[in-house]
């Protein structure tokens, strides 16, 4: 069966790597959105998330130990399956275009201003593939060891900005306006489909996962959200924070060490790294466990091209105002379609009866 990986495991993997969508890609557009009133937004989703995540796990619970490709093939065929893969196949390279784009988009601007951008993105590209093609027990293993140091620089920050913030800034409560509001809630609701990826990684894990610890898990990436958009809010003001291109990454310049020691945003360079590096690798890994099949020269194959078209956009130098717009206008809403949607489609088909001989399933 290979290496089969604990519940503690997986949760440090999602937090890391799908904790750094919350910091880098959500937040900014969230601001934008609601302003003053992100944290209703936040609140709002996190309510449908939890209803959300009942039919998530109740899909994942019919899976057991199968992987999400045998699981489809034995109840809606191999067409369904293709259909129902390629849709998927779609919404991660989505979601790795826009890692690539956001990260080295944030490289360029605040880190190596004078070096060439296709540098940047062929070295993160090349690491997050490297960490890719050494399987799933990698990028376990690297957000195990990482993870911890990540999280204390979050809390350390949230610390030693504590005098820079006024709470006060958060009134007056629901102020801008229930559309602005709910739009949020779109914003963090579609920006949160990414737990999707439980459905191709549960049959790794030595126990299937329970709703409690699906639970534990949406509600850190919720407060994930929550944390860094009251803390922006609090030290920029909600107009301000809403101009910011990365508002997570503008509270590391406030920090001051002493009176002495300041700068030390190079610390959120590598919360940074950890987490894009993490989040595209396993995008990359994915995709080749979609339609990699079973020839390693075919898993590498779709792996290195599968990194060519994360890369892409961010090579052509394709317009980050154009690309902000595409994000925020279309991609959060559609994605909320595609994740309701594609959790009703996979929910029916739970009710299909495996067919015999298709499965190895095992009672959990």
């Amino acid at each position: 069966m290979g290496v089969s990986f604990s519940k503690l495991q997986i949760l440090f993997l999602l937090l890391l790597s799908l904790g750094i969508s919350n910091h880098v890609l959500i937040i900014p557009h969230l601001l934008q959105a609601a302003k003053r009133d992100a944290w209703f937004s936040i609140l709002i989703a996190y309510l449908a998330l939890i209803v959300w995540s009942l039919f998530l796990y109740l899909i994942l619970k019919s899976m057991r130990k199968l992987s999400f490709t045998d699981w489809l093939m034995g109840r809606a065929g191999k067409l369904g399956t293709w259909i129902i893969s390629g849709f998927f196949v779609l919404y991660l390279l989505a979601a790795g275009i826009m890692i690539v784009f956001d990260t080295t988009m944030n490289v360029n601007i605040y880190l190596l201003p004078d070096t060439p951008n296709f540098i940047v993105i062929l070295c993160f590209i090349f690491l997050s593939y490297s960490a890719a093609s050494s399987g799933l027990k990698t990028l376990v293993y690297m957000s195990t060891m990482l993870l911890p140091t990540v999280w204390l620089l979050g809390i350390g920050v949230s610390v030693m900005t504590a005098s820079s913030k006024d709470y006060g800034m958060l009134r007056p409560f629901l102020k801008e306006g229930f559309g602005s509001e709910l739009f949020g809630g779109v914003i963090v609701f579609g920006g949160s489909i990414d737990l999707f990826v439980l459905l191709l990684i549960q049959h790794k894990m030595s126990k299937p996962m329970n709703y409690t610890t699906l639970f534990l898990l949406l509600t850190l990436l919720v407060g994930l959200i929550l944390g860094p958009t009251l803390g922006a809010t609090a030290v920029f003001g909600p107009y301000q924070a809403a101009n910011l291109r990365f508002p997570a990454f503008e509270q590391w310049r406030l920090v001051m060490i002493g009176s002495n020691i300041s700068h030390v945003d190079f610390l959120a360079a590598f919360q940074l790294m950890a987490g894009s590096i993490l989040r595209t690798g396993l995008m990359i890994h994915l995709l080749c466990e979609l339609i990699g099949g079973r020839s390693p020269l075919h898993r590498q194959t779709v792996m290195i091209i599968g990194a060519a078209i994360l890369s892409i956009p961010s090579l052509l130098e394709f317009s980050d105002i154009k690309m902000q717009g595409i994000i925020h206008n279309y991609f959060y809403t559609y994605s909320l379609w595609f994740g309701v949607i594609f959790t009703a489609v996979l929910f029916m088909i739970t009710f299909v009866p495996q067919r015999k001989g298709d499965s190895n399933e095992s009672v959990a």
